[in-house]
């Protein structure tokens, strides 16, 4: 993602799928597409019958493996539960892998001013919206996939079974030209809103772990600065008592840290020395007066900074 700094150094992927319909418990997956959001790399599953749709989705796992984040267009609220419940119908996996899954669906409703005026927010529209809709080669919608998936099992029709893999393979496509355009965002608010991802790594006797750190987002009160996450694999059970901060991680993994604040007036602030941060460790120089971190403002929150005093302290877990 271009101009998304949260995700740089993680590998991403654009992420769709096809189904027979919108209900995992009884639907299935059609087929799924996978493309580097440059545009690059695009990889395909097809499932060539109802009784090989568990490759598929095996399939699909083990691209979310090899991920960071995985972008999606709605994808939280469809696309990801709906891997998930296949998943569990086969008893492949009962949890999927360890991902930030970045709905850009999600980013678009909340955080661009121009969704209140826009007809629709489907995925083809903000295509139109933001000039790239002429990019598409498929002739067809999501719908009649279901129809042409029927086709191609019943009919043997090889061409419907390309015209799926042709509209799925645009999804990823379009939707990777779009997080190539969203110059927009406020991706400091979102990160600090929705979260983002930490890479971590540890060293043992065993050898060297890497740790995936997901934020669930961030809460900044008068006195406390705090954030939520979860270490993938867990990180060594610990606790950070100090006095500008608290810092611990259990042995399933959850992760609480509590930075204290200081307040005058509508500006609220941490105290750099006192958490021990040297101020040439943070790029948001801009923000520091006198050994403080100005988090608030009256003009409002310093979400970059409030994010990334935050990754700086979460790196103390290992």
């Amino acid at each position: 993602m271009r101009y998304n700094t949260y995700t740089k150094g993680l590998k991403c992927r654009v992420f769709d799928i096809e189904t027979t319909g919108l209900y995992p418990g009884r639907d299935r997956i059609i087929s799924a597409s996978f493309i580097d959001p440059d545009g690059s790399n695009l990889t395909q599953y097809f499932s060539e019958s109802s009784a090989s749709e568990h490759l598929t989705v095996s399939s699909i796992l083990s691209e979310f493996s090899d991920c960071d984040v995985i972008i999606t267009y709605n994808g939280q609220s469809f696309d990801v539960p709906f891997v998930l419940t296949r998943a569990r119908k086969y008893g492949i996996a009962e949890e999927l892998p360890a991902f930030f899954n970045a709905d850009v669906y999600r980013w678009l409703k909340s955080y661009w001013p121009l969704a209140e005026t826009a007809p629709s927010l489907s995925q083809k529209s903000v295509e139109k919206m933001l000039g790239i809709g002429a990019s598409r080669t498929d002739l067809i919608n999501g719908g009649e996939c279901i129809q042409l998936y029927s086709e191609y099992i019943n009919l043997d029709n090889e061409k419907a079974k390309d015209l799926i893999l042709l509209h799925n393979g645009d999804d990823v496509r379009q939707l990777a030209r779009i997080t190539q355009a969203l110059s927009f965002l406020p991706y400091d608010k979102i990160s600090f809103d929705k979260g983002f991802m930490l890479k971590l790594s540890s060293s043992s006797l065993f050898g060297e772990t890497t740790h995936k750190i997901i934020t669930t987002g961030l809460k900044l009160s008068d006195n406390v600065l705090s954030v939520c996450a979860k270490s993938y694999p867990a990180c060594q059970p610990c606790a950070f008592y100090e006095d500008e901060m608290e810092l611990q991680c259990s042995g399933s993994g959850e992760v609480s840290l509590k930075i204290n604040v200081k307040s005058s007036g509508a500006l609220r602030f941490a105290d750099l020395k006192g958490l021990k941060v040297p101020e040439d460790e943070l790029q948001c120089r801009q923000h520091i007066k006198s050994g403080y971190l100005i988090l608030q403002t009256e003009d409002g929150v310093n979400f970059g900074a409030c994010c990334e005093l935050a990754k700086i302290l979460l790196r103390r877990l290992v």
